[in-house]
């Protein structure tokens, strides 16, 4: 639980001042940024369709491009699931890197409060275009039953609404922020429920109630701070804090790198000041931001600067749809008195009744709109696709309506569009590693906290990752030096008469794991302890669960993200990548350099991953080992090998080739009781 600070009236009273000034300011600024022109307010409209209400044309025709090319833009960055890596820095090892990247894999895909973090990292990439910068509140959270049984314990992110988020403004960006501001909208039985955690809410609820003849508390509806733009257009209306059965009330957080201060801008009331409970002492926000400029902390709108050619593009298309209209239903010029004008019909076998021939006449435009239309839309699409540096609309630049390009303009429109994309993902992986990193100083603080607990379950899922932690043995089971010198005097004892069978059994039942997990620490009889190994493999052996005990959190690491992991086509590129390394490893010179380093390649893992990458589940199953008593021949044929002399290993050759780790190892023609004496000097 948070430490409250304990403050003095006048204290209070002096930090109430400081954090409504910063709301004041940054409420201010944002209005100002959202109904300024081609603020947020013009953005949502251009990104939705909505023309402008003094729209001088008859037309509302809209070409959706500033949705497409956002949406295309998402979908290329953010469409796969993100993978990295943890380098090792000062006291950690690659054991260590792995286990706690496993372990940052599973709370990626368990941080699914209001959503998976694949959609949560899509709305901040397309809020971050949109309005030139997405904050994300990075918390711990901790979550009971109400029988007390935990469900929930790890890190969360949280996307935050732009409108409701205030940044120190002497800041260039949040990490050198002195504050920064985020408010909600709080049922007022929420806060009641914690009344705990919030000391001034008493005094909240008594200036509520001031307020009201009739003693009943007062919702703050958010509509009195600002219009939902996105409603307006629906032609909605923003009911948040409207609700007379369940009351709400307008909260501010500011945090600060030191402390934390929740207050009621609305009703002046500090309902508590906490210290920061995060030991990495950062503003437990993380900013995306694609494009910085030198004096907003909050950057560039990518599509603000495209209004004004979207708008011409709209335009253009809504002054050809009157001119076509024109053409159409032209005006009609009438000769007064000569023509009854109620029988002026469009229609067929219709009757204009009139007195003389040239009565009626159509009015004949200049058709100019028309008649440069191409032209115009043309250069204004191709100058748009530009600027939003996305040329995959089927409209290059050197002829726009030309549908055959050449070899050079398809490599420069492709070529532009990853540029732009690789320096976006450069700024999202900036982002990913900020919060990853107050991730990491989470898991290290509160994964543990409590004393009682020994023991974090996570599950592995996937080849790679299951694979490294079998090769490094972490389900494996080994018998210890004290258990074989143990196994060796029963046999000096005995004369040398024990079987095999009984040297089988006794080594089973010395197994210890190379890992030991002790389920029950506080158990004071040695016989009732229960050691389990640290990776234990499902039925069908495609995942495992896998024990996290404190120690493997020491150490510090670097994430490294791989964001081309989570662009559109990474699949295919890691397919194609395997392919080629396994092309090059079939070549017969390759293959004898890594002998002469002493290596060979793992072809069969090789296949699997890339059968795996390709969609096809549980590769494994395609692969059958060959049996013990024969091997390939070059020609196809097999080699048998005659069993006796795999018999001569005994039980110890047996054991050696269940893969166990840490027995004797099996000699032909030694018996088991020669290997046990053997492995220990006897």
């Amino acid at each position: 639980m948070a430490k409250q600070i304990k403050l003095s009236p006048k204290q209070k009273e002096k930090i109430l001042i400081e954090v409504d000034s910063h709301y004041q300011d940054w409420n201010e600024d944002n209005n100002k940024r959202r109904t300024r022109k081609d603020g947020w307010d013009d953005v949502t409209d251009a990104y939705w369709g909505k023309l402008p209400d003094d729209w001088p044309f008859i037309s509302r025709v809209v070409d959706p491009r500033i949705r497409t090319s956002i949406l295309e833009k998402n979908a290329r960055l953010t469409n796969g699931k993100l993978r990295g890596r943890l380098a090792p820095r000062e006291g950690g090892d690659t054991l260590g890197a792995k286990i706690n990247n496993a372990l940052l894999d599973y709370q990626w895909d368990s941080a699914n409060d209001g959503g998976s973090m694949s959609i949560k990292m899509s709305i901040s990439d397309m809020d971050a275009r949109l309005y030139a910068s997405k904050f994300a509140l990075i918390k711990w959270r901790y979550e009971e039953d109400e029988d007390g049984n935990v469900i929930f314990d790890g890190n969360e992110f949280y996307p935050l609404d732009i409108r409701d988020c205030g940044l120190d403004p002497a800041a260039s960006h949040i990490r050198n922020a002195k504050w920064f501001q985020h408010r909600e909208w709080m049922f007022v039985e929420d806060l009641e429920n914690k009344s705990d955690s919030f000391p001034g809410l008493d005094k909240l609820i008594s200036r509520i109630k001031q307020q009201q003849s009739n003693k009943a508390v007062r919702s703050s509806e958010r509509k009195n701070e600002y219009v939902s733009r996105i409603k307006t257009i629906k032609g909605l209306e923003d009911r948040v804090g409207s609700d007379i059965a369940f009351p709400m009330v307008e909260i501010v957080t500011e945090y600060r790198k030191d402390m934390w201060i929740t207050f009621s801008p609305e009703h002046k009331v500090i309902l508590r000041v906490i210290e920061n409970p995060y030991e990495h002492g950062k503003i437990p926000v993380s900013q995306l931001r694609y494009y910085p400029l030198q004096d907003d902390p909050y950057g560039e709108s990518e599509v603000e600067p495209v209004l004004p050619l979207w708008r011409a593009i709209q335009a253009t298309i809504c002054s050809y749809m009157d001119e076509t209209l024109l053409k159409m239903r032209p005006p009609l010029k009438i000769i007064e008195g000569e023509a009854r004008v109620e029988t002026i019909v469009y229609g067929p076998e219709a009757q204009w009744l009139v007195n003389r021939q040239d009565a009626i006449q159509e009015m004949q435009s200049n058709g100019e709109a028309v008649r440069y239309f191409q032209t115009t839309y043309s250069a204004l699409v191709s100058a748009f696709n530009q600027a939003m540096g996305d040329l995959s609309q089927g409209v290059g630049g050197m002829d726009p309506f030309t549908p055959e390009k050449t070899a050079t303009e398809i490599k420069a429109t492709v070529q532009q569009r990853n540029v732009r994309d690789q320096k976006n993902q450069n700024d999202l992986a900036e982002f990913i590693i900020d919060f990853m990193s107050m991730w990491m100083s989470n898991n290290k603080q509160f994964l543990f906290s409590n004393p009682d607990k020994r023991e974090h379950i996570i599950r592995i899922v996937g080849s790679d990752m299951l694979s490294y932690f079998r090769r490094a043995g972490l389900d494996q089971m080994t018998v210890s030096n004290d258990s074989m010198k143990l196994m060796a005097s029963i046999i000096s004892e005995s004369g040398g008469e024990v079987s095999d069978t009984l040297i089988q059994s006794m080594i089973e039942s010395a197994q210890e794991p190379l890992y030991p997990i002790i389920e029950n620490p506080q158990e004071k009889d040695p016989e009732k302890i229960i050691v389990k190994p640290k990776m234990r493999l499902s039925e069908t052996g495609e995942d495992a669960e896998i024990s996290l005990v404190p120690e493997d959190l020491d150490g510090t690491y670097d994430y490294i993200p791989d964001v081309k992991s989570m662009a559109v086509g990474a699949t295919e590129e890691f397919i194609n990548a395997k392919a080629r390394a396994i092309e090059q490893l079939q070549n017969p010179i390759a293959r004898e350099m890594l002998g002469q380093e002493g290596f060979k390649p793992k072809l069969k893992d090789l296949y699997v991953d890339t059968l795996e990458d390709m969609g096809l589940r549980d590769a494994e199953r395609y692969f059958e080992k060959i049996e013990q008593n024969a091997t390939m021949q070059p020609n196809g044929g097999q080699e048998i090998i005659d069993p006796g002399a795999q018999e001569a290993g005994g039980v110890g050759a047996n054991i050696q080739e269940s893969g166990l780790s840490g027995v004797p190892q099996a000699n032909s023609g030694v018996s088991s009781q020669e290997q046990v004496a053997g492995s220990i000097g006897v």
